[in-house]
């Protein structure tokens, strides 16, 4: 075949010409995707890179008018500081006694300089002048600021004239300050100036702030070390300017830079450069960083680079690939085809024989072996392990089977046809201890595990189908072909072995057996299933392991309710008394599980029971909806009912009357405002927890519908947006004060997937918990 040329190959071979096409196809996404790539990755590096230095400048921005803020506070708390306000008085109006606690103004302004001194360059104040108060002396008033604090922009006149009115607080356009005391340095501050009445005179108070500082915690914050920073103030007039741009430029990016937050790429002083824009509106300042594009160009000539080079690799990959595969696919089928063509039992066949296509010739000859087996394969289908459960499940819950096929032909297909019947029942119930030593991927295939044990047990004895029809319960139908006698025996010997297999793990579990009585016509599997959990449920053995056994229990059949019994339960409705309908239901189970009624009719009782709730609301005209999710109407109008959910569905039935009777009472019994701080306070105590919206309406006993809606009216938000604000603030608590890893935090505020946590961080916050972490503890 070597020899001849490549277009006989193909015509002589189609097949493997459709094989190694098709194998080629699959190289047309990788040349479309690393296109895609290559065309977009250097818009997304810079779009990423955008949104980064937004979110980085706002924070920054955030950090600076915090500090603007608290030299706004230490002016307001030093004009409310007593020590100010007994002491502070023009100079020639104090006596020689009062003049001797001078001194202590000057500590009080030490000590709020100390709250944040690496932002504050100096705190001064004065109500005459004569002298000026400082954060290290008292001084004259003309030598303080001739030579102590001389200011470029602001004479000593100035500072006179600051006395002849009152304002709040101003922040003043920067200056420089020449110090004698520290050798003359010069320095660049921003005076923050507050004037206010004390004891009846203007006080004029300075806290100006270190420019340089400010730049270095922008500076500090910055991802990358050649952005520079612009801050100008709501006249626009420059507060900071660390690159020297000129006024055209200034001019050029206040004009183009109009949104409140915004991001362009545009040419600064000549470069071409990412500008970021932020509005503070606490004091008007307009905050710009200006980075150049070649300081994150790198970045995008690397990635399509390696996705060029990884492009080709792959091609060149997968043509080798395909034709690999193509010559070792198409010889198995060129086998097959041969191997059909020479059966001898095909004599129709001579036509197919004679195609060139071999996937004709091979799917004729399966179409023929297909139908062949057509009959035996859709009944095997019909009898799948999922139909086998649903079927005995049918016939152990009284219900009968829906498809065209009678009972007794589907229990001949599966061998199951016997002269009677019993059931036995399984329920586990793990001890603490069980979850405690045990991991939860062992205890997973313990559980996992269980069905096939007990089931290989029961098979070694008595021939029986045994299913899980809830977690931690097994029912098992045995089929007695051999008598009864006999069978009873087998299975006496079966759970003896069971016994015997589960004695040492009674320290995790407890295990309760329950065995039905036997009937003898199939429909009657649903009694002896009955049967078994009453015994389970009547017995009084209270070891781990305990056997119940039917036989000799007198078992009643129906249940008792009386319309005596249904108007004491209408009577608790109508007075509103919830302690009343409990005593009411208990008692009522009681007097039937005391006259011997199966377990099945006591499931039909609640059912009643309810249904008199139900014909209650219909006389009230209630929403059966606000009352009931459909969930728990669906549990609530099912007889069928295991052991282990038999207490359950009875406190179901009895919030399901609570809410009857709260919806029925005034409303001065049920304030909003209560039900709102409940919710609340159980958010705020079990955030940690798996909580939702249909726990915390459990807790309250009303219906989710109605407690999201009452929520969402009173609060304006939703109870799972405030599940998250609890989570989100407790994370950057933890993220702060703590070393613990991201993951241990999201276990600790209720959030077990990782994923999930840094995604809602990232939308409340606008950063991930590392860069906050980071962020938090540099500052």
């Amino acid at each position: 075949m070597g020899s001849y040329p490549f277009k006989l190959l193909f015509q002589r071979n189609k097949l493997f010409a459709k094989i190694l096409m098709y194998f080629l196809s699959l190289l047309i996404p990788i040349m479309i995707i690393g296109l895609i790539v290559y065309v977009n990755v250097d818009q997304v590096v810079k779009r990423d890179v955008s949104q980064k230095l937004t979110d980085n400048l706002k924070f920054s921005s955030q950090t600076v008018d915090i500090y603007l803020r608290m030299a706004q506070s230490t002016n307001n708390s030093l004009f409310s500081s007593p020590i100010i306000e007994q002491n502070v008085k023009p100079f020639g109006q104090l006596t020689n006694e009062e003049k001797v606690n001078l001194q202590l103004i000057v500590r009080a302004l030490a000590g709020n300089r100390n709250t944040s001194s690496s932002f504050i360059d100096h705190i001064f104040m004065y109500t005459d002048a004569i002298k000026v108060y400082t954060s290290q002396e008292m001084a004259d008033f003309d030598l303080f600021f001739d030579k102590f604090y001389r200011m470029d922009s602001y004479s000593k006149d100035f500072w006179k004239q600051k006395l002849q009115s009152t304002q709040l607080f101003e922040l003043l356009l920067p200056t420089k300050v020449h110090s004698y005391i520290d050798s003359d340095i010069t320095r660049l501050v921003i005076p923050s100036v507050s004037t206010q009445f004390v004891n009846g005179n203007l006080v004029t108070m300075v806290t100006s702030l270190s420019l340089p500082a400010i730049a270095a915690s922008l500076q500090n914050n910055a991802i990358f070390s050649s952005s520079k920073y612009l801050i100008l103030n709501k006249n626009h007039q420059v507060i900071l300017n660390d690159s020297g741009y000129t006024e055209p430029t200034l001019q050029q990016l206040s004009q183009q830079m109009q949104e409140a937050v915004s991001t362009l790429f545009m040419e600064v002083a000549g470069q071409e450069s990412l500008v970021v824009h932020v509005h503070s509106d606490a004091f008007g300042w307009d905050y710009y960083s200006i980075t150049p594009t070649e300081a994150f160009g790198k970045e995008p000539d690397s990635i399509l680079s390696l996705v060029f080079w990884i492009c080709i690799t792959l091609m060149i990959i997968g043509v080798c690939f395909s034709f690999i595969f193509s010559i070792n696919l198409y010889n198995p089928i060129k086998n097959i085809r041969n191997i059909l063509v020479q059966s001898e039992q095909e004599m129709n066949f001579t036509n197919e024989i004679r195609s060139n296509d071999e996937m004709q010739v091979i799917g004729s000859r399966i179409d023929q072996l297909i139908q062949q087996n057509r009959d035996a394969v859709l009944k095997v289908n019909q009898y799948s392990n999922g139909m086998l459960d649903q079927f005995f499940a049918g016939l152990f819950r009284g219900q009968p089977w829906a498809q065209q096929e009678s009972l007794s032909q589907i229990l001949d297909d599966i061998g199951f046809q016997a002269d009677s019947y019993l059931c036995c029942c399984f329920m586990f119930q793990y001890k603490e201890r069980f979850f405690r030593d045990i991991g939860e991927e062992d205890r997973l295939l313990i559980q996992g595990k269980m069905k096939k044990v007990l089931w290989g047990i029961m098979e070694q004895h008595v021939h029986c189908y045994l299913m899980e029809y809830e977690q931690n319960f097994y029912v098992s139908i045995i089929n007695l072909k051999q008598g009864e006698d006999n069978e009873r025996r087998e299975l006496a010997l079966a759970l003896e072995q069971i016994k015997l297999t589960f004695e040492y793990d009674m320290i995790y579990c407890e295990l309760i057996i329950g065995l039905g009585k036997t009937y003898t016509q199939v429909g009657d599997i649903a009694k002896s299933y009955s049967d078994a959990i009453t015994a389970m449920d009547q017995s009084k053995d209270s070891s781990d392991m305990a056997i119940a056994d039917a036989v000799g229990l007198t078992i009643e059949q129906n249940y008792y309710y009386s319309f005596l019994d249904e108007k004491k339960i209408v009577n608790g409705l109508k007075a509103g008394n919830v302690e009343v309908l409990e005593t009411e239901v208990e008692s009522l189970i009681q007097a039937n599980k005391s006259r011997g009624v199966s377990y099945s009719y006591l499931g039909a009782l609640l059912v009643e029971l309810w249904n008199t709730g139900i014909r209650y609301t219909n006389e009230r005209q209630l929403d059966i909806h606000i009352l009931l999710t459909e969930e728990e109407y669906a549990v609530l109008a099912n007889k069928n009912i295991t052991p282990n959910e038999f207490n359950d569905r009875v406190r179901l039935l009895i919030h399901f009357y609570e809410r009857i009777v709260a919806e029925t009472a005034t409303k001065g019994e049920r304030r909003t405002g209560t039900v709102i701080s409940f919710i609340t306070s159980y958010i705020e105590s079990n955030y940690e927890k798996d909580i939702y919206l249909e726990n915390i309406a459990n807790e309250i006993g009303l219906s989710a519908k109605y407690v999201s809606r009452m929520f969402k009216e009173t609060t304006g938000t939703s109870i799972t947006d405030y599940i998250s604000l609890i989570r989100m603030a407790k994370a950057k608590e933890l993220l702060t004060e703590t070393d613990l890893k991201i993951n241990e935090i999201a276990d600790r505020i209720g959030m077990n997937s990782r994923t999930t946590f840094l995604r809602m961080f990232k939308k409340h916050e606008g950063i991930s918990p590392i860069d906050y972490r980071n962020i938090n503890t540099r500052q």
